[in-house]
Protein backbone atom coordinates (compact mmCIF):
# COMPACT_ATOMS: atom_id res chain seq x y z
CA UNK A 1 0.00 0.00 0.00
CA UNK A 2 1.13 3.54 -0.78
CA UNK A 3 0.82 6.38 1.71
CA UNK A 4 -0.08 9.78 0.22
CA UNK A 5 0.89 12.79 2.32
CA UNK A 6 -1.03 16.05 1.73
CA UNK A 7 -0.04 19.22 3.55
CA UNK A 8 -2.74 21.79 4.29
CA UNK A 9 -2.43 25.33 5.58
CA UNK A 10 -5.58 27.46 5.45
CA UNK A 11 -6.49 25.73 2.19
CA UNK A 12 -9.46 23.48 2.92
CA UNK A 13 -11.20 24.22 -0.40
CA UNK A 14 -8.24 23.01 -2.45
CA UNK A 15 -7.49 20.13 -0.10
CA UNK A 16 -11.06 18.83 -0.18
CA UNK A 17 -11.08 19.07 -3.99
CA UNK A 18 -7.87 17.04 -4.04
CA UNK A 19 -9.39 14.47 -1.68
CA UNK A 20 -12.51 14.25 -3.82
CA UNK A 21 -10.36 13.36 -6.83
CA UNK A 22 -8.48 10.77 -4.78
CA UNK A 23 -11.75 9.25 -3.55
CA UNK A 24 -12.50 7.99 -7.06
CA UNK A 25 -8.91 7.06 -7.97
CA UNK A 26 -7.85 3.47 -8.51
CA UNK A 27 -5.28 1.69 -6.38
CA UNK A 28 -4.54 0.66 -2.84
CA UNK A 29 -3.51 3.70 -0.82
CA UNK A 30 -4.05 5.59 2.41
CA UNK A 31 -4.09 9.37 2.75
CA UNK A 32 -2.55 11.41 5.55
CA UNK A 33 -3.65 15.05 5.62
CA UNK A 34 -1.26 17.14 7.70
CA UNK A 35 -2.85 20.37 8.88
CA UNK A 36 0.08 22.72 9.32
CA UNK A 37 -1.35 24.84 12.12
CA UNK A 38 -4.15 26.40 10.06
CA UNK A 39 -5.61 29.57 11.55
CA UNK A 40 -8.96 29.29 9.76
CA UNK A 41 -11.58 26.50 9.98
CA UNK A 42 -9.57 24.07 7.84
CA UNK A 43 -9.00 21.50 10.55
CA UNK A 44 -12.70 21.24 11.40
CA UNK A 45 -13.76 21.07 7.74
CA UNK A 46 -11.16 18.44 6.85
CA UNK A 47 -12.02 16.34 9.90
CA UNK A 48 -15.72 16.50 9.01
CA UNK A 49 -14.99 15.53 5.40
CA UNK A 50 -12.81 12.58 6.44
CA UNK A 51 -15.45 11.35 8.90
CA UNK A 52 -18.14 11.45 6.22
CA UNK A 53 -16.07 9.75 3.50
CA UNK A 54 -16.66 6.02 3.21
CA UNK A 55 -14.45 5.11 0.24
CA UNK A 56 -11.13 6.69 1.16
CA UNK A 57 -8.84 6.03 4.11
CA UNK A 58 -7.94 9.48 5.47
CA UNK A 59 -6.05 10.23 8.68
CA UNK A 60 -5.88 13.85 9.81
CA UNK A 61 -2.57 14.83 11.43
CA UNK A 62 -2.98 18.19 13.23
CA UNK A 63 0.14 20.23 13.97
CA UNK A 64 0.21 22.96 16.59
CA UNK A 65 1.74 25.60 14.29
CA UNK A 66 2.93 26.21 10.75
CA UNK A 67 6.22 24.33 10.40
CA UNK A 68 6.65 25.01 6.68
CA UNK A 69 6.58 22.59 3.77
CA UNK A 70 9.55 20.38 4.57
CA UNK A 71 8.97 19.88 8.30
CA UNK A 72 5.21 19.51 7.82
CA UNK A 73 5.69 16.75 5.27
CA UNK A 74 8.37 15.07 7.35
CA UNK A 75 6.03 15.01 10.34
CA UNK A 76 3.32 13.44 8.19
CA UNK A 77 5.78 10.85 6.92
CA UNK A 78 6.80 10.01 10.49
CA UNK A 79 3.17 9.21 11.29
CA UNK A 80 2.67 7.23 8.06
CA UNK A 81 5.86 5.23 8.67
CA UNK A 82 4.25 3.58 11.68
CA UNK A 83 2.04 1.62 9.25
CA UNK A 84 5.08 0.41 7.25
CA UNK A 85 3.78 1.29 3.79
CA UNK A 86 5.36 -0.09 0.61
CA UNK A 87 5.82 3.39 -0.87
CA UNK A 88 5.12 7.02 -0.09
CA UNK A 89 4.01 10.03 -2.09
CA UNK A 90 4.04 13.74 -1.30
CA UNK A 91 1.13 15.43 -3.08
CA UNK A 92 0.35 19.15 -3.12
CA UNK A 93 -3.06 20.05 -1.78
CA UNK A 94 -3.70 22.26 -4.83
CA UNK A 95 -3.61 19.31 -7.22
CA UNK A 96 -6.31 17.03 -8.56
CA UNK A 97 -5.51 13.55 -9.82
CA UNK A 98 -6.68 11.41 -12.70
CA UNK A 99 -8.30 8.08 -11.93
CA UNK A 100 -5.34 5.85 -12.77
CA UNK A 101 -2.44 8.17 -11.86
CA UNK A 102 -1.18 6.04 -8.96
CA UNK A 103 -1.75 2.68 -10.66
CA UNK A 104 0.38 3.85 -13.60
CA UNK A 105 3.18 4.88 -11.27
CA UNK A 106 3.05 1.64 -9.29
CA UNK A 107 3.05 -0.45 -12.47
CA UNK A 108 6.08 1.42 -13.71
CA UNK A 109 7.79 1.00 -10.33
CA UNK A 110 7.27 -2.77 -10.44
CA UNK A 111 8.58 -2.98 -14.01
CA UNK A 112 11.56 -0.66 -13.38
CA UNK A 113 12.60 -1.17 -9.74
CA UNK A 114 15.89 0.74 -10.14
CA UNK A 115 13.93 4.02 -10.23
CA UNK A 116 13.44 4.83 -6.56
CA UNK A 117 11.83 8.25 -7.10
CA UNK A 118 9.00 8.93 -9.55
CA UNK A 119 6.67 11.73 -10.56
CA UNK A 120 3.63 11.86 -12.83
CA UNK A 121 3.34 14.30 -15.69
CA UNK A 122 1.98 17.49 -14.13
CA UNK A 123 -0.33 19.64 -16.26
CA UNK A 124 -1.94 22.97 -15.49
CA UNK A 125 -5.34 22.61 -13.87
CA UNK A 126 -6.87 25.52 -15.78
CA UNK A 127 -5.36 24.47 -19.14
CA UNK A 128 -5.40 20.72 -18.94
CA UNK A 129 -3.46 19.93 -22.11
CA UNK A 130 -0.62 22.32 -21.21
CA UNK A 131 2.28 20.86 -19.25
CA UNK A 132 3.66 22.44 -16.09
CA UNK A 133 6.56 19.98 -15.97
CA UNK A 134 7.66 16.40 -16.52
CA UNK A 135 10.40 16.59 -13.94
CA UNK A 136 13.60 18.19 -15.11
CA UNK A 137 17.38 18.22 -15.29
CA UNK A 138 19.98 19.50 -12.83
CA UNK A 139 23.18 20.83 -14.32
CA UNK A 140 25.92 23.01 -12.78
CA UNK A 141 23.68 24.21 -9.96
CA UNK A 142 20.75 25.09 -12.24
CA UNK A 143 17.53 23.27 -13.05
CA UNK A 144 15.44 23.11 -16.18
CA UNK A 145 11.96 21.59 -16.42
CA UNK A 146 11.19 19.14 -19.22
CA UNK A 147 8.37 20.22 -21.55
CA UNK A 148 7.47 23.27 -19.43
CA UNK A 149 4.63 25.18 -21.07
CA UNK A 150 4.37 22.72 -23.96
CA UNK A 151 1.29 20.80 -25.05
CA UNK A 152 0.66 17.09 -24.48
CA UNK A 153 1.10 16.44 -28.21
CA UNK A 154 4.69 17.75 -28.01
CA UNK A 155 5.90 14.92 -25.78
CA UNK A 156 8.08 12.60 -27.86
CA UNK A 157 8.80 9.84 -25.36
CA UNK A 158 6.25 7.04 -25.01
CA UNK A 159 6.74 5.70 -21.50
CA UNK A 160 9.02 7.70 -19.24
CA UNK A 161 11.75 10.31 -18.94
CA UNK A 162 14.85 9.82 -16.77
CA UNK A 163 15.12 12.98 -14.68
CA UNK A 164 17.53 14.52 -12.18
CA UNK A 165 15.18 17.19 -10.81
CA UNK A 166 11.78 16.60 -9.21
CA UNK A 167 9.34 18.96 -7.52
CA UNK A 168 7.70 18.31 -4.17
CA UNK A 169 4.32 18.75 -5.87
CA UNK A 170 4.02 15.01 -6.62
CA UNK A 171 6.94 12.95 -5.36
CA UNK A 172 6.63 9.14 -5.16
CA UNK A 173 9.49 7.29 -3.48
CA UNK A 174 10.53 4.07 -1.81
CA UNK A 175 10.84 3.85 1.99
CA UNK A 176 14.59 3.16 1.96
CA UNK A 177 15.11 6.84 1.17
CA UNK A 178 13.69 7.88 4.55
CA UNK A 179 16.12 8.47 7.40
CA UNK A 180 15.88 6.75 10.77
CA UNK A 181 13.29 9.29 11.97
CA UNK A 182 11.11 8.97 8.88
CA UNK A 183 12.29 12.21 7.25
CA UNK A 184 12.79 12.76 3.53
CA UNK A 185 13.33 16.50 3.08
CA UNK A 186 15.94 18.85 4.47
CA UNK A 187 14.60 21.06 7.25
CA UNK A 188 17.08 23.89 6.63
CA UNK A 189 14.57 25.95 4.64
CA UNK A 190 11.20 27.06 5.96
CA UNK A 191 9.81 27.98 2.54
CA UNK A 192 11.10 26.61 -0.76
CA UNK A 193 14.35 24.96 -1.89
CA UNK A 194 13.65 21.56 -0.33
CA UNK A 195 12.99 19.91 -3.72
CA UNK A 196 16.19 21.39 -5.22
CA UNK A 197 18.23 20.12 -2.26
CA UNK A 198 16.52 16.72 -2.45
CA UNK A 199 17.26 16.45 -6.18
CA UNK A 200 20.92 17.39 -5.67
CA UNK A 201 21.18 14.80 -2.90
CA UNK A 202 19.62 12.07 -5.05
CA UNK A 203 21.90 12.92 -7.98
CA UNK A 204 24.99 12.84 -5.75
CA UNK A 205 23.92 9.48 -4.31
CA UNK A 206 23.24 8.04 -7.78
CA UNK A 207 19.54 7.42 -7.08
CA UNK A 208 17.69 7.09 -10.43
CA UNK A 209 14.49 9.15 -10.83
CA UNK A 210 11.91 9.24 -13.62
CA UNK A 211 8.73 10.93 -14.83
CA UNK A 212 6.02 8.40 -15.70
CA UNK A 213 4.39 9.98 -18.71
CA UNK A 214 1.10 8.06 -18.71
CA UNK A 215 0.46 9.10 -15.11
CA UNK A 216 -1.18 12.51 -14.99
CA UNK A 217 -2.23 15.04 -12.37
CA UNK A 218 -3.35 18.67 -12.60
CA UNK A 219 -1.81 21.49 -10.58
CA UNK A 220 -3.42 24.84 -9.72
CA UNK A 221 -0.10 26.61 -10.20
CA UNK A 222 0.12 29.85 -8.27
CA UNK A 223 -2.80 29.21 -5.91
CA UNK A 224 -0.47 29.23 -2.89
CA UNK A 225 2.06 31.80 -1.80
CA UNK A 226 -0.17 34.85 -2.26
CA UNK A 227 0.10 38.10 -0.30
CA UNK A 228 3.90 37.93 -0.15
CA UNK A 229 6.17 40.95 -0.49
CA UNK A 230 7.69 40.60 -3.98
CA UNK A 231 11.16 41.89 -3.08
CA UNK A 232 11.30 39.68 0.02
CA UNK A 233 10.11 36.61 -1.85
CA UNK A 234 12.80 37.13 -4.50
CA UNK A 235 15.50 37.64 -1.87
CA UNK A 236 14.29 34.54 -0.01
CA UNK A 237 14.51 32.44 -3.20
CA UNK A 238 18.11 33.47 -3.82
CA UNK A 239 19.12 33.20 -0.16
CA UNK A 240 17.82 29.62 -0.06
CA UNK A 241 19.64 28.73 -3.28
CA UNK A 242 22.97 30.37 -2.39
CA UNK A 243 23.03 28.62 1.01
CA UNK A 244 22.06 25.30 -0.59
CA UNK A 245 24.80 25.51 -3.21
CA UNK A 246 27.41 26.62 -0.67
CA UNK A 247 26.67 23.73 1.67
CA UNK A 248 26.42 21.04 -1.01
CA UNK A 249 28.88 21.93 -3.74
CA UNK A 250 32.12 23.07 -2.14
CA UNK A 251 33.96 26.40 -2.03
CA UNK A 252 35.35 26.50 -5.58
CA UNK A 253 32.06 25.54 -7.23
CA UNK A 254 30.19 28.02 -5.03
CA UNK A 255 32.57 30.85 -5.99
CA UNK A 256 32.24 30.18 -9.72
CA UNK A 257 28.49 29.64 -9.49
CA UNK A 258 28.12 32.93 -7.58
CA UNK A 259 30.03 34.79 -10.29
CA UNK A 260 27.46 33.61 -12.83
CA UNK A 261 24.45 34.33 -10.61
CA UNK A 262 25.29 37.75 -9.17
CA UNK A 263 24.54 39.63 -12.45
CA UNK A 264 21.21 37.79 -12.68
CA UNK A 265 20.41 38.76 -9.09
CA UNK A 266 21.30 42.39 -9.79
CA UNK A 267 18.98 42.48 -12.79
CA UNK A 268 16.07 40.91 -10.97
CA UNK A 269 16.52 43.08 -7.88
CA UNK A 270 16.63 46.15 -10.13
CA UNK A 271 13.35 45.14 -11.76
CA UNK A 272 11.86 44.94 -8.26
CA UNK A 273 13.38 48.07 -6.74
CA UNK A 274 13.96 50.35 -9.80
CA UNK A 275 17.16 51.50 -8.12
CA UNK A 276 20.74 50.54 -9.02
CA UNK A 277 22.00 51.47 -5.55
CA UNK A 278 19.28 49.50 -3.82
CA UNK A 279 19.95 46.49 -6.04
CA UNK A 280 23.67 46.57 -5.22
CA UNK A 281 22.90 46.73 -1.49
CA UNK A 282 20.53 43.77 -1.80
CA UNK A 283 23.18 41.67 -3.56
CA UNK A 284 25.77 42.63 -0.93
CA UNK A 285 23.33 41.60 1.84
CA UNK A 286 22.52 38.38 -0.02
CA UNK A 287 26.17 37.36 -0.28
CA UNK A 288 26.81 38.24 3.37
CA UNK A 289 23.80 36.30 4.65
CA UNK A 290 24.49 33.32 2.39
CA UNK A 291 28.02 33.13 3.80
CA UNK A 292 26.95 33.35 7.46
CA UNK A 293 23.67 31.43 7.53
CA UNK A 294 23.27 27.65 7.27
CA UNK A 295 19.47 27.75 7.28
CA UNK A 296 16.54 30.05 6.56
CA UNK A 297 14.10 30.04 9.46
CA UNK A 298 10.46 30.92 9.90
CA UNK A 299 11.61 34.19 11.48
CA UNK A 300 13.59 35.00 8.31
CA UNK A 301 10.59 34.07 6.16
CA UNK A 302 8.22 36.19 8.23
CA UNK A 303 10.55 39.17 8.22
CA UNK A 304 11.12 38.97 4.45
CA UNK A 305 7.71 38.25 2.97
CA UNK A 306 5.10 39.12 5.61
CA UNK A 307 6.39 41.89 7.89
CA UNK A 308 8.75 43.37 5.28
CA UNK A 309 11.25 44.50 7.93
CA UNK A 310 14.24 42.26 7.10
CA UNK A 311 16.23 45.17 5.68
CA UNK A 312 15.23 47.81 8.22
CA UNK A 313 18.68 47.93 9.73
CA UNK A 314 20.24 49.07 6.45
Amino acid sequence: MTAIIILNWNGADDTIACLESLSVADGDFAVYVVDNGSTDDSLRRLSDWAAACNNLSVQIVPLERNFGFAVGNNKGLAVACKAHHDAYMLLNNDTEVTKDFLVRIEEFSLAHPKYKVLTPKINYFYDKERIWNCGGRLSCGFRKYFYAGRRDADVKENAFLPISFITGCALYFKPELLDSEGRLLTERFFFGEEDFEFSMRMKAAGVPMACVLDSLIYHKVGSSGGNMVARGKLFLHYLNRFIDIRLNKGAVFYFLWSLVNVPMCLLRFYRCSKSVGRSLRLVKRLLFDARHKDSVTYEDFESLVILDNYFNAE
